[in-house]
C-alpha cells in the first residue's frame, strides 16, 4: 500500500544516513618516564641519520650542499676539497725554447683524465730541480689539477698519497726487480701473515745464497752450555736452556733448520693479528746444528712460529705480487716516482711542493715531506730535492687557530726575542769563523744555528720572537723558500708568534723582496704585514701589544724596511736608507697608538735590519762590544729625529754581526724637545755569516717588557753557554727611557 511504501522509503533513508553514535573518549596522556624515553629514542636516531647523511655526502654519494643556500652551508657539507691532483710528471727544457712558461710541462690530453679544460689541468711548479746549475736546460715537476665538479662528474680516480724511489737502495732489495720503494713494500706488508707461498719464495731465493750470520744469532745450540760453565767459573748464576726447544735465555729465540737455511723465529701472533716481515736467513757454515733442538723450516707452517722481524732489506724482504700492488692503489710513474690512486678523499693530495737539501723542513701544519729525495733526477749534492706534499684543504693561516693573541701575561710581562742575521742557506750551509776555530771541521752552520735557536727557545719562552733581516743568505740560497722555512721552523713547531723584517741578503738570490715578505706574509703564527703600498719598501708594519684581558695597547713595536743596498752608489755609496715615506707613516702610526692607548704609557720600540747613523755615536753611554764597523747609511733622512717624536724608546737592528750594545743617544739636550733613545744591536745568530773579529760568538737580545713597571729590560745569550746571561739592563723605566747604566 502506500502507506508501506511511505515506511520503506523511510527505513532505506534512515539506513543511508544513521544518526551519529555517542561515544566515550579518553585522552591518553603519556607518563613524563615514557616521553622521556621516547625523546632519548627520536635524539638517537636523528643522531645516527645525521651522521650517516654528512658520511653518504663526503663520499658525495648524495649532494646535500645542493639544497642549501651557498651562504648556509656549513663546511661539513662541502667537498673534500676544492681541487684535486691526479697526475704528475716530470719535464725537461732546453734553455733555447721559445715558450718558457709551458717548457717542460705535458700536453694537456696527456696524464689522467685527458684534456679537462677550463675545470683544471697541468701546473708547473715553479722551481728547477737542478737549481740553475746546468747552463744549457732545467728541468721541472708539474702536476695536473682538476676541480672538484669535475670530479664529481667522472668519479675516476685521485692521487691519494706519493712516493719517492731510491734505485741504489730499492734495486738492492732480494727479489726486487720492479725497484718497489722500500716504504710501500713496507706500507702493504704491514697486515701481511706468514704464508706458505712465501716460504717458498724464501727458499727459492735462498737456494744458492749463505751469509754471513750477525752476532745476536751467532750462537750454535751448545753454546749456551759453554756459556754456562764460564758464567760457573766467575760466579754468574746464569742458566742454560733446558727444554727441548733449547730456548736462549731471553726465551725469545728458536732455532729452525731446513736444507739450505737456517732461520731465527719467534712465536706466531694469533689469526688476525699483524704478521711480520722475513727474517734474513743465517748461514749454516757459521753455526753448530744440535739435532735434538732444531725444527725443520716446514715446521714454521703449523701456526707456532714466524720470523723475527727485524732484518736486513739486502737479503731478504717480502715482494708484494702484481695482484697486491694493484690492490694497494700504487702506480709507477716515470723518474723514480710513485702514485697511490683511490676515491678522492679529505686527505687526498690538493698541492705538492719541492724543497732542497737533506735537512730540509715544511712547518706549514698541512704539509709534509716525502723522506727520500729526488735522486738522479736534481741537482746531485746536498741539495737533492725532496717532494713535499699536501693534503686536504687549503688552510686559512689568517684564522684564529693560526693566529694567537699577542698580549701581555697576567703577570704583566711579555717576552720578546730578537734573532738577528741567520744567513740560512739551501742545504746545511758552511760554517764561517766558529768559535772554537777547531769545530770548523765537518761543520754545518744551518744544524748548529738551529741548536742554538732552540736551546734559547727552551729557556726563555718568549712571547714574540722578532727576525730582524738577513734570514736568507743571498746567492748561498738558491731556493729561498727552503732556506726561510728552516729559519721559521723552530717558532711554527712552538706555535710562537713571530715578526719579521728584511735584510739586505733576503733578496740577492731569485726572489724581491716583496716576492719575500708575501712568502713570510703567507705562513702561519707570522704577524708580519706587506705594508701600505703608499709606503716605500715591504714589511712596514705595527706589532700591538694588548693588556691581559682588555682591549687597551700597552706596548707596540714598529717594523720597518731598512732596504738595502744604494741605489745611488755614485753620489751616496754604501747602504740605502729610510724614505720620507716611511717618516710620515711612522708618525701616523705613533699618533694613532698614543689616542688608543689614552693613558700615555705606552711601551714603544721599533726593529729593522740596516742602523741608523746615529749609532756612530760613540761616545755616549753604552752596554756592550763595539767590534766592527757600523755600516750604517751615509745619508741623513731624519728617522731618529721621527722615532723620538713617536715616543719610541728603544730601538734594535741587526746588519753588523760583531756589535751587540746598546747605546743610549740623546738628542737636543739642552731644548724642550729633549729625546733620548736607546739604539741596540741584536748579535748576529747564524754561523753561515761571517764571525771573526777577535773570537766573537754568536748571540741573541732578549727584551723583557712590564706593563704594570712600565719597564723594559734586556739581556743576551750567547751560543757557547746559552743557559746563562749576560749583559741585562734596565732600559726603560717608569716609563721613561733610564739615562744610567
Amino acid at each position: 500500500s502506500a502507506a508501506s511504501r511511505v515506511r520503506r522509503s523511510s527505513t532505506s533513508v534512515h539506513k543511508r544516513h544513521p544518526r551519529p553514535i555517542q561515544q566515550n573518549r579518553t585522552i591518553v596522556m603519556l607518563s613524563p618516564r615514557r616521553l622521556m624515553r621516547a625523546t632519548t629514542f627520536l635524539i638517537i636516531i636523528t643522531f645516527f641519520v645525521l651522521l650517516a647523511l654528512l658520511a653518504a655526502n663526503r663520499r658525495r654519494v648524495i649532494h646535500l650542499d645542493e639544497y642549501l643556500p651557498s651562504h648556509l652551508v656549513p663546511l661539513y657539507f662541502q667537498p673534500g676539497s676544492d681541487s684535486y691532483i691526479v697526475d704528475i710528471a716530470v719535464g725537461d727544457c732546453n734553455i733555447l725554447s721559445k715558450n718558457s712558461v709551458k717548457c717542460g710541462v705535458p700536453k694537456a690530453t696527456e696524464g689522467a683524465y685527458g684534456d679537462v679544460g677550463k675545470s683544471g689541468g697541468w701546473i708547473r711548479v715553479e722551481k728547477d730541480l737542478l737549481l740553475g746549475m746546468h747552463w744549457t736546460s732545467k728541468r721541472y715537476i708539474s702536476v695536473k689539477s682538476i676541480s672538484s665538479e669535475h670530479y664529481e662528474e667522472h668519479r675516476d680516480e685521485v692521487i691519494l698519497d706519493l712516493a719517492v724511489g731510491d734505485p741504489d737502495e730499492d734495486c738492492a732489495i732480494r727479489g726486487n726487480k720492479k725497484c718497489i720503494p722500500k716504504s710501500i713494500l713496507t706500507e702493504i706488508s704491514m697486515n701481511h701473515v706468514f704464508n706458505e707461498e712465501d716460504l717458498a719464495n724464501l727458499k727459492d731465493l735462498n737456494k744458492d745464497k749463505k751469509p754471513k750470520l750477525q752476532a745476536e744469532n751467532a750462537k750454535p745450540a751448545g753454546a749456551y752450555t759453554k756459556q754456562k760453565e764460564q758464567n760457573s767459573a766467575d760466579g754468574s748464576n746464569e742458566k742454560a736452556p733446558t727444554d727441548d726447544n733449547a730456548k736462549s735465555p731471553d726465551n725469545e729465540k728458536v732455532k729452525v733448520q731446513d736444507e739450505d737455511i737456517t732461520e731465527t723465529a719467534v712465536p706466531l701472533k694469533e689469526e688476525g693479528s699483524q704478521g711480520a716481515t722475513l727474517h734474513h736467513p743465517a748461514s749454516e757454515e757459521n753455526i753448530q746444528t744440535d739435532k735434538a733442538v732444531t725444527k725443520k723450516l716446514d715446521g714454521v707452517l703449523d701456526k707456532r712460529y714466524v720470523e723475527k722481524s727485524h732484518h736486513n732489506p739486502k737479503d731478504y724482504m717480502r715482494i708484494p705480487s702484481d695482484k697486491e700492488i694493484a690492490e694497494s692503489g700504487w702506480r709507477k710513474r716515470s723518474h723514480n716516482l710513485w702514485v697511490k690512486l683511490g676515491q678522492a678523499s679529505d686527505n687526498a693530495v690538493t698541492g705538492v711542493d719541492i724543497l732542497f737539501g737533506e735537512d730540509a723542513v715544511d712547518p706549514r701544519p698541512n704539509w709534509s715531506l716525502v723522506k727520500t729525495p729526488l735522486k738522479k733526477l736534481g741537482y746531485s749534492s746536498s741539495r737533492e730535492p725532496r717532494l713535499s706534499v699536501r693534503k686536504g684543504n687549503k688552510l686559512d693561516y689568517e684564522g684564529p687557530q693560526f693566529q694567537p693573541k699577542v698580549e701581555f701575561r697576567a703577570d704583566g710581562k711579555f717576552k720578546v726575542l730578537q734573532v738577528a742575521d741567520l744567513h740560512f742557506s739551501t742545504g746545511v750551509g758552511v760554517c764561517r769563523d766558529p768559535v772554537p776555530e777547531e769545530s770548523i771541521k765537518g761543520c754545518q752552520a744551518d744544524p748548529r744555528t738551529l741548536k742554538f735557536i732552540n736551546r734559547v727557545l727552551d729557556i726563555e719562552k718568549p712571547d714574540l720572537v722578532v727576525l730582524t733581516g738577513d734570514q736568507v743568505f743571498g746567492d748561498e740560497a738558491p731556493d729561498p723558500e727552503t732556506a726561510l722555512f728552516k729559519a721559521v721552523h723552530p717558532f711554527i713547531k712552538r706555535k710562537i708568534p713571530f715578526a719579521i723584517t728584511l735584510g739586505n741578503h733576503d733578496d740577492e738570490s731569485i726572489v724581491s723582496r716583496e716576492q719575500m715578505m708575501k712568502l713570510a706574509s703567507s705562513l702561519p703564527y707570522l704577524v708580519s704585514a706587506l705594508g701600505p703600498e703608499s709606503v716605500d719598501g715591504f714589511g712596514n708594519y705595527p706589532v700591538t701589544v694588548s693588556k691581559n684581558g682588555s682591549k687597551k695597547i700597552g706596548a707596540v713595536f714598529y717594523l720597518l724596511d731598512s732596504h738595502s743596498r744604494s741605489k745611488q752608489p755614485k753620489t751616496n755609496p754604501g747602504y740605502d736608507w729610510f724614505k720620507e715615506s716611511q717618516v710620515d707613516w711612522l708618525q701616523m702610526q705613533a699618533s694613532a697608538k698614543k689616542d688608543t692607548a689614552k693613558d700615555n704609557s705606552l711601551l714603544s720600540m721599533a726593529f729593522f735590519h740596516i742602523p741608523l747613523p746615529e749609532y756612530r755615536n760613540l761616545e755616549q753611554p753604552r752596554v756592550g762590544q763595539h767590534k766592527e764597523g757600523i755600516t750604517a747609511p751615509k745619508y741623513h733622512t731624519g728617522m731618529r729625529e721621527a722615532l723620538g717624536v713617536a715616543g719610541v724608546q728603544v730601538v734594535s737592528c741587526g746588519h753588523d754581526h760583531a756589535n751587540d750594545y746598546c747605546l743610549l743617544d740623546e738628542q737636543n739636550k739642552d731644548s724642550d724637545s729633549k729625546s733620548l733613545i736607546w739604539l741596540c744591536y741584536g748579535g748576529g745568530a747564524g754561523e753561515g755569516g761571517y764571525g771573526g773579529y777577535g773570537g766573537y760568538i754568536r748571540r741573541v737580545r732578549v727584551f723583557e717588557l712590564d706593563v704594570n713597571a712600565k719597564e723594559i729590560k734586556s739581556w743576551k745569550r750567547a751560543e757557547n753557554n746559552p743557559d746563562e746571561s749576560f749583559d741585562e739592563q734596565t732600559l726603560v723605566e717608569n716609563g721613561e727611557v733610564v739615562t744610567s747604566i
